[in-house]
């Protein structure tokens, strides 16, 4: 099988939105089936809003088949000085399908958001790291923070019945 790498544009939003429910259903954070059709269209207007402006994402295909997809989100927040221009990146939903691991596709789709975070001049790119992409991420030059002196909070302005009980 030939790997192929691309980045994603607009006539690509159904598979990105696709791929941003497989990936919260893989964390057990699956959109409940009645609001499936809503959390979808919310995915597809937020990524017709940002795509290539606010949000990047790869697709890698093997043999023209969807195989993996990843995302680097650009936020742009006040000088601090860990972040002297302001222009911070989120490298979220890194997913490749089961049938496909463990065949550097990933690893491709992370050297590609690296090095478009590099052409925006970020001055640092983040992400969260599972168990099983912590020695990728690692091997990419990712270092794990020191615990926050302040954690973050949330202050969460809606809530499922179900959580609530």
């Amino acid at each position: 099988m030939q790997a192929h790498f691309r980045p994603a544009e607009i006539n690509d939003i159904p598979l990105l939105a696709k791929a941003r429910l497989d990936f919260l259903e893989a964390l057990g954070q699956n959109a409940p089936e009645q609001d499936l059709a809503a959390a979808r269209l919310q995915i597809e207007g937020f990524l017709y809003e940002r795509l290539n402006l606010q949000i990047f994402a790869w697709l890698a295909f093997m043999d023209e088949q969807h195989a993996a997809v990843g995302f680097l989100q650009i936020y742009d927040v006040m000088y601090h000085p860990g972040s002297r221009k302001g222009r911070n990146g989120r490298i979220i939903n890194i997913l490749t399908l089961p049938e496909f691991r463990n065949q550097g596709l990933a690893r491709g789709i992370m050297e590609r958001l690296i090095e478009r975070a590099r052409e925006l001049e970020l001055d640092f790119v983040a992400l969260d790291a599972s168990p099983q992409g912590r020695p990728l991420y690692e091997s990419l030059g990712f270092v794990q923070q020191p615990p926050q002196i302040h954690p973050p909070m949330n202050l969460v302005f809606w809530s499922e019945p179900d959580l609530m009980r």
